[in-house]
Formats: C-alpha cells, sequence, structure tokens
C-alpha cells in the first residue's frame, strides 16, 4: 500500500523559517553594510518584492534563478527571494573564470539571472547565449532587461513547498573537473542552519562579520543562514582584505567572524589587531581547510578569543563536524559530528555499493569520511551516474581522509587523492604542513607532491619565512617527524596563492614546482 504524498506547507519553504522572526523584531538589522543598515522588516518586504518580480518573469516552483553578486546586501534579498517563490536559487561563484561560469549556467539552465551594477557587463555576457533575462539590483529597485509580464495576483506571498523539495544548487569548484550542482533541500538546510546555531549557542546579540565570498558555504552555514535563524545580525565587510576585519568589529561590535586559515595569517601579519578594539568578540571561526594545533593556538593568542574550528562540504550537509563553542578548543581537530549526522570511515578503495557489508577502519587510522545527515544533497544535477558513485542510502562518501580519536574527535588529513605513496609509506600534505608551522620562523607552509626515481613521488614544501634555509627546515622535518615524510625540496616565497574561496591554490604550486624542476635539470 502506497504511502499518501505530505501536502506541501509554507511554514516548509526555508526563507519562511529564516524570516519567521520578523514580526517579533521588525526594526532590529537583520544586516549591516558599512553606513548601511537593513532592518528585518525591510528584508521581509524586499524579499516579497523581488519574489513578485520573478513571478512576473515566468519564474514558477522549481525553475533556477542564477545569483552573480560580490559582498552586497542585496545577494541575501535575491537568495531568499528566489526561495520564497519556491525557486531554487544558484550562487554563481565570482571568482570562477568564464569557461567555469558557462558550464554552470549551462547547466542549471536558470529562467533569470539576478545580479548588481558591478557585475552588469559580466551578468550580460553569461546571459546572452540562452537568452536569460537579467535583472540588476540598484539601490531601491531592480533594472531589467526584461519588462516581464507584469506580477499575477499574490505574486509576493511565499509558495508552499515540501521540505525534500530542492531549495538551492550550489555548485562545487570544480577542482577535479567541471563543477557539479547540488541539491540541497528546504528541510536540510533548516536542519543545518538550526543545528550550527544550536552548537555554538548563536543568540539574538550576536552579529557575525563576513568578508569571505557571500556565495561560499563558509559565510551561509556560519554566518547567513543561523543569524538569520536566531534573528541576530549579519555583518557584511567593506573589503576582502583580512586587515580589514579588525575595524568592522571594532565599528559594528561583531560577536564573531569565519574564515579559513590564509584570513587569520593576513590579519595577524596586518597588526591592524592592535589598533582596534575587539573586546566585542567571543570566538572566531576557522573552516573550508584544516587548522593546525600550533597556528589555532597562535591565532587564538594573536586575537585574545578561542577559535573554533569546523569540517563542512557543499554536498554534505554543508556543515558536518563542528568543535562546541568553548573557551578550551581541540585545536588540530575538526570536531564532532553535529547532532543528527553520522559519520564513518571506510578504507578509501571501498566500491559505493558495498558500504552495506563495508566494516570501518579501526579508531587512530585513516579512512575515507563518509557523512549521513538530513542535509546531503539529494544528488547532482544531471549527473545520475557520479550521484550513484558517490551516494548510496544517504550516505555521502567526501573524498577526505580523517582519523577518529578515542574520544569520538576527527581530525580531516585531506583529499584521499592527495596522499602520497612515498615508496610503499603514506604521506598526508596536510600534516607535513602543521609539522613545518610549528618551526621557529615558519608562517604558512604548503607541501605538494615531486616525482622521484625511486620512491615514485615525495613531499616538497613551500615556505612563507623568515631567516631560515632548505637545510635547516629539512633537517627540523627529520628530527621532529617520520623521515619519509620529510620534504625533499623547500622553496622559500613571499605569500601562497590562493583560489577563490581564501584557501591555497594547489593546482598551481604543483605545476610551479614541476616547472622549477624541469628548469633546474634543462640548465644543469
Amino acid at each position: 500500500m502506497t504511502q499518501p504524498v505530505a501536502e506541501a506547507r509554507v511554514t516548509d519553504n526555508l526563507a519562511v523559517r529564516l524570516l519567521a522572526g520578523t514580526a517579533e523584531h521588525p526594526d532590529r538589522p537583520a544586516i549591516l553594510q558599512g553606513s548601511e543598515v537593513v532592518t528585518y522588516r525591510q528584508l521581509t518586504t524586499a524579499v516579497r518584492t523581488t519574489a513578485a518580480r520573478l513571478r512576473g518573469l515566468g519564474v514558477g516552483p522549481g525553475d533556477r534563478v542564477a545569483l552573480l553578486f560580490g559582498n552586497d546586501h542585496r545577494f541575501a534579498e535575491a537568495l531568499l527571494a528566489t526561495i520564497w517563490a519556491g525557486a531554487v536559487a544558484v550562487p554563481l561563484n565570482t571568482r570562477a573564470g568564464s569557461a567555469s561560469l558557462e558550464h554552470v549556467m549551462g547547466d542549471a539552465a536558470p529562467r533569470v539571472l539576478l545580479s548588481h551594477d558591478p557585475l552588469a557587463n559580466r551578468a550580460t555576457a553569461l546571459a546572452a547565449p540562452a537568452g536569460v533575462p537579467v535583472l540588476l539590483a540598484t539601490p531601491d529597485r531592480w533594472r531589467g532587461d526584461s519588462p516581464g509580464e507584469g506580477s499575477p495576483s499574490g505574486a509576493d506571498e511565499p509558495a508552499a513547498v515540501h521540505s525534500t523539495d530542492i531549495c538551492l544548487q550550489p555548485y562545487t569548484s570544480g577542482s577535479t573537473g567541471n563543477p557539479k550542482g547540488c541539491l540541497l533541500s528546504h528541510g536540510g538546510q533548516h536542519w543545518n542552519a538550526s543545528t550550527v546555531a544550536r552548537v555554538w549557542e548563536l543568540a539574538a546579540d550576536d552579529r557575525g562579520l563576513i568578508t569571505a565570498p557571500l556565495y561560499h558555504k563558509n559565510a551561509m552555514i556560519c554566518v547567513v543562514k543561523p543569524l538569520l535563524l536566531v534573528g541576530g545580525t549579519i555583518v557584511i565587510g567593506r573589503s576582502p582584505d583580512p586587515a580589514g576585519i579588525p575595524a568592522e568589529v571594532a565599528a559594528h561590535r561583531c560577536t564573531y567572524t569565519t574564515g579559513v586559515p590564509a584570513t587569520y595569517e593576513m590579519l595577524l601579519a596586518s597588526e591592524q589587531h592592535r589598533e582596534h578594539d575587539l573586546s566585542s568578540l567571543r570566538f572566531v571561526i576557522c573552516g573550508s581547510a584544516p587548522l593546525s594545533d600550533a597556528l589555532g593556538r597562535r591565532f587564538a593568542d594573536g586575537l585574545g578569543v578561542p577559535v573554533i574550528e569546523a569540517y563542512g562540504l557543499t554536498e554534505g550537509g554543508p556543515q558536518v563536524l563542528m568543535n562546541p563553542r568553548t573557551d578550551h578548543p581541540r585545536y588540530g581537530l575538526a570536531g564532532h559530528p553535529l547532532p543528527g549526522c553520522e559519520v564513518r570511515l571506510h578504507d578509501p578503495e571501498l566500491p559505493t555499493s558495498s558500504l552495506a557489508q563495508a566494516e570501518q577502519v579501526p579508531v587512530g587510522e585513516a579512512g575515507e569520511l563518509w557523512v549521513r545527515n538530513p542535509g546531503v544533497t539529494a544528488g547532482y544535477h544531471r549527473l545520475p551516474e557520479v550521484t550513484a558513485e558517490r551516494i548510496s542510502d544517504g550516505w555521502l562518501r567526501t573524498g577526505d581522509l580523517a582519523v577518529a580519536e578515542p574520544d569520538g574527535y576527527l581530525r580531516v588529513l585531506g583529499r584521499a587523492d592527495d596522499m602520497m605513496n612515498v615508496g610503499g609509506e603514506n604521506v598526508y600534505p596536510l600534516e607535513v604542513e602543521k609539522l613545518l608551522r610549528t618551526m621557529p620562523g615558519v608562517g604558512q607552509a604548503a607541501v605538494v607532491p615531486i616525482p622521484h626515481e625511486r620512491k615514485g613521488q615525495v613531499p616538497a614544501a613551500f615556505v612563507v619565512g623568515e631567516g631560515l634555509t632548505e637545510d635547516e627546515v629539512k633537517q627540523y622535518t627529520l628530527t621532529h617527524g617520520a623521515a619519509h615524510a620529510h620534504p625533499r625540496r623547500v622553496w622559500f616565497v613571499d605569500e601562497l596563492p590562493l583560489g577563490g574561496t581564501g584557501k591555497v591554490d594547489y593546482a598551481r604550486l604543483t605545476a610551479r614546482a614541476q616547472e622549477t624542476i624541469t628548469e633546474e635539470k634543462e640548465s644543469s
């Protein structure tokens, strides 16, 4: 006997849930950006108006709406309006190349593209091949190249949805092939946001600062969604430069901020944390890249607050592992699974079809991390084969390696594909990086593989540091770490190249290492 299909409900709409507190605190700031203040009442009104405009352009339930924005508060309005209307928001990576964005536009086939004046030319170029209408946000209205047919009656009312309906389709970074669209549901994203807010004890008096790209999961799940849910205030930094964080914290009395390790490295290097009042800060979040114990302590000492590490991935919840909010974090560990999230560690060679019968690797040994929770992607857009390869019975294979500690904390080692086999010994680049950062004089470090005649491949390191020699760095790692894991080459650089989301660009470093080695051979 088939089960009756649940009725679609307005109360399951993610945008409705995120703005549910507006009636209780209409005049509280929802978003601050420089001198601009957007109250909850103003945000909700703008969301309704924009949803009506989208419907006037023919946008209906399940249609895709692409969003191309820099860090502008109108992005939040566009995102919520799309979801409010029952459509699917497709945030675009503004730092991606043209080929990547053209692929996403072709794959998502959006009905409309929403953007703002600073990116007007790029938006028009992306939308033109498919004849997609473009709406540009101006300070008080939307300006479009297609006027639409006018909004139907009741067009500003929220759409009734099922909790399993898709509301977001962010794309993976595309570091291994074309970007893949991750199908995230209304119910799953509400679960993730509410759980994050509960674990980190976020409340209405919290003000979260964003300097990372708004479209990225780091900003969305650490600040935007959980703070709207609890009635807090989102502060959008006027500049992506980490040196500007202390001034923003002081001006808006921010209680926390979020970033990646490079964010806090550059912040401390700027010395601006010594020039501004940071007494409102309660903690800072570090995600998107693993944090070493030494680095976590240095950041905490410099900023005077705990650094709370977390781990997630676009299709995984997005948030999967979190350290609790505490005055004594376990630096170097990504944390426990969120309440309601299951994790397993398996042999990386395990076929997805064999998951049900497979045993986990023992505690203390490295395995591939699998996760299952309500926020895990329902699949990859238009990629049934990839979905079958990566998902089994709700379990997602992340492609990341991790080790479970006896007390249940997990330590993330990096991508399974990044693991080096050095003469039969496994070497994890991130573990070598953590060791390097404990060396006095070393600021940042990145480790990549280089070919070796006898061992197949060996580690090489790019180091930001002063007063050191290559031999000194090698000797330090030989003394304090495993011999097979020490970097055979060390290159000193002024800074490490970063990708669009603030992570170290390892592809560029790998290419640079290979070019350097080739040039040395040719000149010898």
